[in-house]
C-alpha cells in the first residue's frame, strides 16, 4: 500500500483555540490511513483578511503519513473542520478550527478544489514558521529556499510603517534607485480580502509593495460618511504584513499637501483636479465632486511613491477609468484593474459591508442577483442595453433597496448615457443604499468568474475602496 507524507496547517480564532487545535490532532490520530509524525509548537497571529474586530489566530503545522490520496485527505479534514463547528459561509470569517492542505508528497495539483502546494504559504510567515519546526529542509517549489530559509527571509523584511508622505517618498526613492520595481496598491483602510488580493497580485508581479492608508476627505460628499468610515491603521498593517507588503504609510491632508490648504483647513478649490470624461454620469451624477477628490489625491499619491505599477479593484469601475485616464494624462504609472473580489454569498467586498445588519446584507445580495441576470442575457445572445437594464431593474424591484442607478456602458468608452443599439462589449453597473448604507457593483457581462453563486442565479431574482 502506497504512502505519503503530507504537511497540514492548523488554525483558529474562535471559541477555545488550543482545546479545538489539540481536538483535530487527536481526530487526525483517529483518522483510518493516517498517521500523525510531528507537529510544531503554537503561534500566535493578527487575522488575514475577513471582516474587522476578530481576534487574533493560534496556529501550527503537522507533518503526517496517510495512505489516503490528496483529495480523500481534503475530505476528512473537512470533515474534522465540521465537527468542530466549522461554517463556510462566509469566506475569510472568525473560524473555531481551519486545517489547509500544504504539501502531498511531490505532488502538484491544480483544480478548483485543491491546489497544492498550497498557493500563498510562501509569503505568509505565521504558516512558514510553524511548517519549518517540522519540515526545515523542504525545498519550497516557487522560490526555490527551503522552508527554514524563507522563513528567516520574510522575518528579516519586516514591512516599514511610515506615518506621512515625505518618509514614504524617502522609502520609494531608496527603491527606485536601487533598481528595483515597485508595485503600488492606495486604499483607505478598513482592509479587507479584495485589498490583500490586489497586494498580493502586485507582490507577485512587482520586486517591492507599498500600500497608503489615507481616508480622503476630498472625496467624501457626506459628512457623516467621512466620520463613520472605519479606521484601524494598527490592525491593517498587521494584515498587509501577512501578504508581501514592503511599507505601508498614512499621513493627513496637510501631510499630502502643505502650503495648500486654507484657513479651515480645507484644500484650496484651484488644486483641484478635474477628473475628466469618465467622472461623468452615474458615480459622478449622484457624488458631485467625488472623482475630482479621487483624481486629486492618486494624483499626489503618484508623485509620493514613484510607481512602477498601480493596483485598483474593478468593483469600482468608473473610478478605475478615471485613474487611467489620470495615469494617460501623466504618462504612467501602468494601472492594473483586478478582478472584484466576493463573498461566498455573491455580495461583492467592501470596507463598508461591515456596517451593514443582517437585512441590509440580505437585501445588498439583489445587487449581484442583478448582475447575473443581466450576464444571463448577455450570454443568451441580449445586446441592447435599455433591454438589459430593464431585467436589472425587474430583479431590483421589491429588494428593500433605495435604487440609484441600474445601468449599461460600453466596457471600452465610457459615456454619461447608455448607449444605442447593439454592444460588442458591456458593462453592467448598480447602486443602491441599503438602509444609510450604500453600495455599488457591476460585471463585465460576459466575463468569468459569475458576479454571484450558481445557487442564487437559479433563484430568480483602493484610493476609494
Amino acid at each position: 500500500m502506497t504512502r505519503a507524507t503530507a504537511a497540514i496547517a492548523l488554525g483558529s480564532n474562535l471559541g477555545d483555540r488550543e482545546k479545538s487545535l489539540r481536538g483535530a490532532l487527536v481526530a487526525l490520530e483517529r483518522t483510518p490511513g493516517v498517521v500523525v509524525l510531528r507537529r510544531s509548537s503554537w503561534l500566535e497571529t493578527a487575522p488575514v483578511g475577513g471582516p474587522p474586530g476578530q481576534g487574533p489566530f493560534l496556529n501550527g503545522a503537522v507533518l503526517l503519513e496517510t495512505t489516503l490520496d490528496a483529495r480523500a485527505l481534503l475530505a476528512e479534514l473537512q470533515r474534522i473542520e465540521a465537527k468542530f463547528g466549522r461554517e463556510r459561509t462566509v469566506r475569510d470569517a472568525p473560524r473555531t478550527l481551519d486545517l489547509d492542505l500544504l504539501l502531498f508528497a511531490d505532488e502538484a495539483i491544480d483544480d478548483p478544489e485543491l491546489v497544492v502546494p498550497h498557493p500563498r504559504m510562501e509569503e505568509r510567515v505565521f504558516v512558514l514558521e510553524p511548517l519549518a519546526e517540522i519540515l526545515p529542509d523542504h525545498v519550497l517549489a516557487g522560490c526555490g529556499e527551503t522552508v527554514v530559509a524563507r522563513a528567516r527571509a520574510l522575518k528579516r523584511e519586516r514591512m516599514s510603517r511610515l506615518p506621512d508622505p515625505a518618509s514614504a517618498s524617502a522609502w520609494c526613492r531608496d527603491v527606485i534607485a536601487a533598481g528595483e520595481t515597485l508595485g503600488f496598491v492606495p486604499t483607505m483602510g478598513a482592509l479587507h480580502a479584495g485589498h490583500l488580493a490586489l497586494v498580493e497580485c502586485a507582490a507577485r508581479e512587482n520586486d517591492r509593495v507599498c500600500v497608503s492608508v489615507f481616508v480622503n476627505p476630498l472625496q467624501f460628499n457626506d459628512p457623516r460618511d467621512l466620520e463613520r468610515y472605519p479606521r484601524d491603521f494598527e490592525g491593517d498593517a498587521d494584515q498587509l504584513e501577512a501578504v508581501g507588503c514592503s511599507m505601508v504609510f498614512s499621513g493627513t491632508l496637510a501631510g499630502f499637501f502643505p502650503d495648500e490648504l486654507d484657513a479651515t483647513g480645507a484644500l484650496i478649490p484651484e488644486r483641484l483636479i478635474d477628473a475628466g470624461p469618465a467622472a461623468i454620469g452615474l458615480e459622478g451624477a449622484h457624488r458631485p465632486g467625488h472623482f475630482d477628490g479621487v483624481a486629486t489625491i492618486v494624483d499626489r499619491l503618484f508623485d509620493v511613491v514613484q510607481p512602477t505599477r498601480a493596483y485598483f479593484g474593478q468593483k469600482d469601475y468608473q473610478q478605475l477609468q478615471v485613474v487611467r485616464d489620470l495615469a494617460r494624462r501623466r504618462a504612467g504609472p501602468e494601472i492594473i484593474g483586478c478582478v472584484t473580489v466576493r463573498e461566498d454569498s455573491g455580495l461583492a467586498r467592501s470596507s463598508r459591508n461591515a456596517l451593514l445588519d443582517d437585512a441590509g446584507r440580505a437585501a445588498g445580495l439583489f445587487l449581484s442577483r442583478a448582475l447575473g441576470v443581466a450576464d444571463a442575457a448577455w450570454r443568451a445572445g441580449e445586446r441592447d442595453a435599455r433591454a438589459l437594464e430593464t431585467l436589472m431593474r425587474e430583479v431590483l424591484d421589491g429588494s428593500g433597496l433605495e435604487l440609484e442607478y441600474a445601468a449599461v456602458r460600453a466596457a471600452r468608452g465610457w459615456s454619461a448615457e447608455a448607449p444605442g443599439g447593439p454592444l460588442e462589449s458591456a458593462v453592467a453597473l448598480v447602486a443602491a443604499r441599503a438602509a444609510s448604507v450604500r453600495l455599488i457593483d457591476n460585471h463585465v457581462l460576459g466575463s468569468d468568474p459569475s458576479p454571484q453563486p450558481a445557487a442564487a442565479a437559479t433563484g430568480g431574482s483602493s484610493a476609494a475602496s
